[in-house]
Parts: structure tokens; sequence; C-alpha cells
């Protein structure tokens, strides 16, 4: 009986390795379907849909923004048939995720990422870009950022641009 048990065991490992074989590594620069991947301070969510169409299918994908879901809608004319593509390829998308507090969001405080993408981070438009105050505003986003990111990764991979 025990021999059985093993052998039935070792049949669905055999058979768990080949499905995960069979899925297929889909690379986009250096973003991999296979990778959990969470993206931050999305705008009209136009890049995660773009990664989510290259990849063909979005469930390692989760896309936030710090605007609600209606200000998504009234802000960005794409924001919606964006959101709409992403549920469609099996994306998460969270709203109102401060990116210097995520890992105390309710949906990602448990969960962690192979990549944290954080394009064009941005602290808001107050006065001119070389103001000392704007300037130190946005250092602040990026190192409170950086340490809420660390906790929330498998391998400390955290890419802005």
């Amino acid at each position: 009986m025990a021999d059985e048990k093993k052998a039935n065991k070792k049949d669905k490992q055999i058979d768990n390795e080949q499905e995960l074989e069979q899925v297929e590594d889909k690379w986009v620069k250096y973003y991999s379907s296979l990778h959990e991947i969470l993206l931050v301070g999305e705008g009209d969510f136009s890049f995660s849909t773009c990664l989510a169409q290259s990849f063909g299918s979005a469930s390692n994908i989760v896309a936030s923004s710090l605007d609600s879901y209606d200000d998504v809608i009234k802000k960005y004319k794409n924001g919606k048939s964006n959101l709409s593509i992403l549920d469609k390829l099996g994306a998460s998308h969270l709203h109102e995720v401060d990116a210097t507090k995520m890992k105390f969001h309710s949906n990602l405080s448990i969960r962690k990422f192979d990549q944290i993408i954080f394009n064009f981070p941005h602290a808001g438009f107050y006065g001119k870009e070389d103001n000392s105050l704007l300037i130190g505003m946005h250092k602040r986003l990026l190192d409170d950022f950086f340490q809420n990111a660390c906790g929330m990764l498998y391998d400390q991979m955290v890419k802005y641009t």
C-alpha cells in the first residue's frame, strides 16, 4: 500500500513537471510571462495592457494606480478600454494604491513578486522641476518606494524608468 502511494505521488509529480514544461515562457525585453509582475503608478494602464497583450495572458500581472477607478476613467480616454483588456486577459488591477505604502495594501501585503515596475515615478506638479522642494519630494517618493518594494520581492529586482 505504501509503495502504491509513493508510485502515485511520483506519477503526479511527473505530470506536474510535464505541465510546467508545456507552459511557454514569453519574453518582452526584461519581462517574462512566467514572472509575477507588479506595476505601480500606472496612469491609463497602457503599459500593463501592452505587456499583457504581448504575453497573450496576464494572470501573472498586477497593475496598480494611485487614482481611483472612476478617476482613471475620467482622466484617460483609453483608461476604460485598457482596464477591460486587462480583465479579459486575466490581470488584476488595483486602484488607490500608494507606491510608498503598498506593502500595507490589503491585496498586496501577503504577496511576493519577481519584478516590481514603476514607470516614470513622479511626486506631482508643484512649480518648476528644478525647485528644490519638488526635487526633495521626488527623492522621498523613490526612497519610500524602494523601502516598500524590497520586502515584496523574491529576489530584490526593482525597475524604474
